[in-house]
């Protein structure tokens, strides 16, 4: 695993972990990190040749569906979670982007289904998504180096 791959690891984290506390707390996003990490992921792009436009592009789209899917939903899906897909589609590309979205509604799903069987949560309570990208975010990278595209 190259040093690139290294920060861009680092960079995703330290979004994954900033907006998700914040999600947690407010439910909001705060566009400052986001921007952080789509400029620096941008400029890893050049450095790294890795992991290409057409991934990158592919990537930020999984993320414009999500904010699409929350204008339908009126709101029910957050904009802030497509946002932040943006973001991490652009720093790892369309196949580990859309990876790390499944680990994480696997995730969020367990933690519902274990929040509703201790009677903590209904079918209509609110959970933040962006919490659970931080762990899936390393079940995507670390068992075999990066999930290369």
């Amino acid at each position: 695993m190259s040093w690139v791959w290294i920060v861009r690891i680092a960079v995703a984290a330290v979004l994954l972990l900033i907006e998700g506390i914040r999600d947690l707390k407010t439910k909001e996003i705060d566009m400052v990190v986001p921007v952080f990490s789509a400029v620096a992921a941008v400029i890893l792009a050049f450095v790294g040749k890795d992991p290409g436009v057409i991934s990158m592009l592919f990537g930020i789209a999984e993320g414009i569906v999500l904010i699409v899917l929350s204008f339908l939903t009126k709101g029910e899906i957050g904009q802030g979670d497509g946002i932040i897909l943006c973001v991490t589609g652009l720093m790892f590309g369309w196949k580990a982007n859309l990876i790390m979205f499944f680990w994480g509604c696997l995730i969020c799903a367990v933690t519902s289904l274990i929040l509703m069987l201790l009677k903590k949560a209904d079918r209509k309570t609110g959970i933040p998504f962006i919490p659970f990208l931080f762990p899936a975010l390393f079940i995507t990278v670390l068992p075999n180096g990066l999930i290369r595209i």
